[in-house]
């Protein structure tokens, strides 16, 4: 018996910034989803879903159903195939506790975990980059999911990372433990994907727009993709150009360049290696109204757990995820502090306390 497992992480500084290149702060959690199970002969691949009730049979060739759990799974075959590894016949259970829809990054969790177990079953040698690497492939590639690199990484290296979103995508291991989380979940449910498209597709338009008023020497860096973009250059040059465009676009611009300042202060308080809670808060708080007012990705029920986070002691709260529903994640002053929250939430909304956690294991 295989067991193969990777956690679910919150978003905790410059979210929405993964596909325009920026850096970004996940941290994985000690909420996990589960694979285990046995190579079998033949080349069908018997996967049962403990949460959704369901088991359903793939191979590798099969067309993805949309919608559905199981397309992730064998989006991570057809992956793990692209690349030359031959897969065969398995019986698998999934388990999980990141809930599905929650801006945890389940469906990370969930492909990382089973790319992981192909690789331990077979003994592939996938490194964490490349377990990570093929579970963004799967979700971005083979799925459509307009999704950046934040949820895989984190799920695959695990603990506090910063990650460069740019090739090499470099990550660096923070070491810092002993922050104390809160996740509340709001119960509505979103799709990553139209959140993502939509926000994409404002942003194109924006830079597209400012080519109508700014010199040409700009007009190349305006035409590459969110990824390649200068945003730093884009800073600078764009200050005296915003007020042209509407009211729409200029706040998705306003909102890549903040976010990006503000995580920079939270880049620097984080390498100091024992950060002060309180500046991380007060990030987190910044971070939370540029979603809510300059990306709009919050909803009434969002604020209404903010606001109930915040009366009763975090130092700091905001979106977790792609928003429009899903979790707020806080930050607490002490274990016992993030309990005595938690416990003023119960028989309003789901919420946990949560730790770093390692990362695929």
């Amino acid at each position: 018996m295989i067991v193969s497992s990777a956690p679910g992480r919150v978003d905790l500084f410059n979210t929405h910034q993964d596909y325009k290149g920026l850096p970004v702060i996940p941290a994985a959690v000690d909420l996990r989803t589960y694979v285990e199970g046995e190579l079998r002969m033949g080349n069908v691949v018997k996967v049962r879903s403990v949460n959704m009730g369901e088991e359903v049979e793939l191979r590798v060739d099969d067309k993805l159903s949309v919608g559905s759990w199981s397309s992730y799974v064998l989006a991570a075959l057809k992956v793990l195939s692209m690349h030359g590894y031959y897969i065969g016949g398995a019986e698998l259970t999934i388990r999980s506790d990141v809930p599905i829809g929650s801006g945890l990054a389940s469906s990370a969790a969930l492909l990382v975990a089973v790319v992981n177990w192909f690789n331990k079953a077979y003994g592939l040698g996938l490194s964490r980059r490349d377990i990570a690497e093929f579970a963004y492939e799967a979700e971005h590639n083979v799925m459509g999911i307009p999704c950046g690199r934040l949820d895989q990484y984190s799920s695959s290296y695990g603990g506090l990372i910063i990650l460069e979103t740019r090739p090499p995508y470099r990550v660096e291991e923070l070491g810092v433990k002993g922050l104390d989380f809160i996740v509340v979940d709001s119960g509505v449910r979103h799709s990553t994907m139209s959140v993502h498209t939509v926000r994409q597709r404002e942003l194109r338009e924006a830079l597209s727009m400012l080519r109508e008023s700014m010199p040409r020497e700009y007009w190349g860096e305006l035409s590459k993709p969110l990824e390649e973009v200068n945003w730093d250059l884009i800073a600078n040059a764009t200050k005296d150009y915003l007020s042209t465009l509407d009211d729409t676009h200029r706040k998705r611009l306003e909102f890549t360049i903040l976010m990006n300042e503000s995580t920079k202060r939270a880049i620097a308080e984080l390498r100091k290696g024992e950060p002060d809670r309180r500046v991380l808060g007060e990030v987190m708080n910044e971070q939370h109204r540029l979603l809510r007012d300059l990306y709009e990705v919050s909803i009434p029920e969002l604020e209404e757990i903010k606001r109930h986070l915040d009366s009763n002691g975090a130092l700091g709260s905001k979106i977790s995820g792609a928003g429009m529903g899903g979790s707020m994640v806080a930050l607490a002053e002490s274990r016992e502090d993030a309990k005595r929250i938690v416990e003023s939430i119960k028989g309003r909304w789901r919420a946990w306390v949560v730790s770093i956690d390692q990362g695929v294991s």
